[in-house]
């Protein structure tokens, strides 16, 4: 049996907050978990969602049932290092298509990653030319492959990261969590470290408390 490859085009979607307009400031880019879909967790955020603020969340480009509800994931254990650069192309695309409609560049862009959608973050953070004020990891551990020296650099020129964990996290342990920390600290990768009385989930007051703005 010979494996083979080819480059195909591939719809992706992803939603707005908004209209892109002369009012944005900031960009809040929102890559969701696995199971979930965009058009739901871009609604978990209405506490940012203001006429400064412009949300958008792009959805995996993998859909599937789970539970009997349709949901999508940004990649699996197959064929992986092909679906990782297909969603960083693709949230290439977004952010591109996203910063063409508005008429002033953004003053601060952040990403946010939660459960799965933490390693894909963490991979578009390190991948993409683009200054990022604010990476906020939730509720995973961190992608122990990631390009740490690409990561470092960002932080040392200026991109705060958040570290986010529930003490009632049923999906990731905390010692998984701690682990990541730990490996943080070993490559000298600065990081603010928050937790929260909860469980997996995106908790508002603990993100309106970062003050991101």
């Amino acid at each position: 049996m010979i494996e083979s490859i080819i480059k195909t085009e591939k719809t992706g979607r992803f939603y707005l907050s908004k209209t892109p307009d002369e009012r944005v400031k900031n960009l809040f880019f929102l890559i969701h978990g696995y199971g979930q879909l965009a058009s739901d967790f871009i609604k978990d955020f209405p506490f940012w969602n203001n006429d400064d603020n412009l949300l958008i969340a792009p959805e995996g480009l993998s859909k599937f049932y789970t539970k009997g509800v349709p949901g999508a994931s940004w990649m699996t254990k197959e064929d992986r290092e092909n679906e990782i650069n297909d969603y960083l192309n693709f949230l290439d695309g977004v952010m591109a298509l996203v910063n063409d409609k508005l008429p002033f560049p953004p003053e601060r862009i952040n990403i946010l990653g939660f459960s799965q959608g933490v390693h894909t973050a963490v991979r578009y953070v390190i991948h993409t030319y683009l200054k990022i004020d604010n990476l906020i990891l939730c509720s995973s551990d961190f992608p122990k492959d990631a390009d740490f020296g690409k990561l470092k650099k960002k932080v040392d020129e200026g991109m705060k990261l958040f570290y986010i964990y529930g003490t009632k996290d049923k999906a990731i342990r905390l010692e998984n969590f701690e682990n990541s920390e730990e490996l943080l600290r070993e490559k000298e990768i600065k990081f603010e470290r928050v937790i929260f009385d909860g469980g997996h989930i995106t908790d508002e007051i603990t993100l309106i408390s970062l003050k991101l703005f």
